[in-house]
């Protein structure tokens, strides 16, 4: 169906609250409610890694030109990325074997969290366009969109540059933001709440389709769970082999990551 004003009478089958084939106000509301509280606690985590790591080579690191003591060949202000707004600088191959496997793995959860975040964008305007889901979820969506993509980037900034430094105050903000995350994406894979398309949406997907259900909406169910288990999972190992890093040569818990 076109993307068009709906024409079904209030009361209808499935065009309106009085019929039933929606889910109460009240479920509606609590769900926003927990999606904007969600956001609102991602956006302050973003301000937070993003702002203080990339100011931190000129307040705090003695660092002429860019470059801080110890590790002249990385110069931190060299905004190369990510690719078009590059407000950060990253190069793996300047790191030792040693860690460059780790960093990457750090930038694949932050790469996994973009992708998810545009996919679900993408599908909940056609879902829009094509279901009776709701106009609001575009507007969640769009948030999620916005701030969880700039708090990944900060948690992965501090962990990539915690390494190459080592810096303890980064290494801290790692190990309180990868967690975070982790939770959060273990949240988006089953929760049903708004935008978030987890498992538990299967069984309310009749609820949006005059219970005639959606091949769509159920692969979009599927894909962006699995996404976000996925993320999930390689967060959970970037915490452990962090913690076993012993970045300060100090080969016990006081010099690990």
């Amino acid at each position: 169906r076109a993307c068009l004003p709906r024409d079904r009478p209030p009361g209808g089958p499935g065009g309106g609250h009085a019929g039933g084939a929606r889910p109460s106000g009240r479920r509606l509301e609590s769900g926003m409610a927990m999606n904007m509280s969600m956001a609102s606690m991602a956006g302050n985590q973003a301000a937070r890694e993003v702002g203080q790591a990339i100011g931190k080579p000129m307040e705090s690191m003695g660092v002429t030109n860019g470059r801080a003591p110890g590790h002249s060949e990385i110069n931190w202000v060299d905004f190369n990325y990510p690719p078009g707004l590059r407000v950060i600088h990253y190069s793996a191959d300047e790191l030792p074997s040693s860690v460059s496997g780790m960093v990457r793995l750090f930038n694949l959860s932050y790469i996994l969290t973009v992708l998810t975040c545009f996919l679900n964008f993408g599908d909940t305007i056609v879902l829009f366009c094509t279901t009776e889901a709701h106009a609001k979820w575009i507007l969640q969506s769009a948030l999620h969109l916005l701030l969880l993509p700039m708090a990944a980037l900060g948690v992965f900034y501090s962990g990539y540059r915690g390494i190459a430094e080592p810096d303890a105050t980064l290494a801290f903000r790692f190990k309180v933001g990868q967690p975070t995350l982790c939770v959060t994406y273990f949240f988006f894979t089953f929760v049903p709440f708004g935008c978030i398309h987890g498992l538990g949406q299967l069984g309310h997907v009749g609820e949006y389709t005059d219970d005639q259900g959606s091949t769509y909406w159920t692969i979009v169910i599927l894909v962006e769970s699995a996404l976000w288990f996925l993320n999930f999972v390689l967060s959970c190992v970037n915490v452990i082999r962090a913690s076993r890093f012993d970045g300060f040569g100090v080969g016990g818990p006081a010099g690990r990551l």
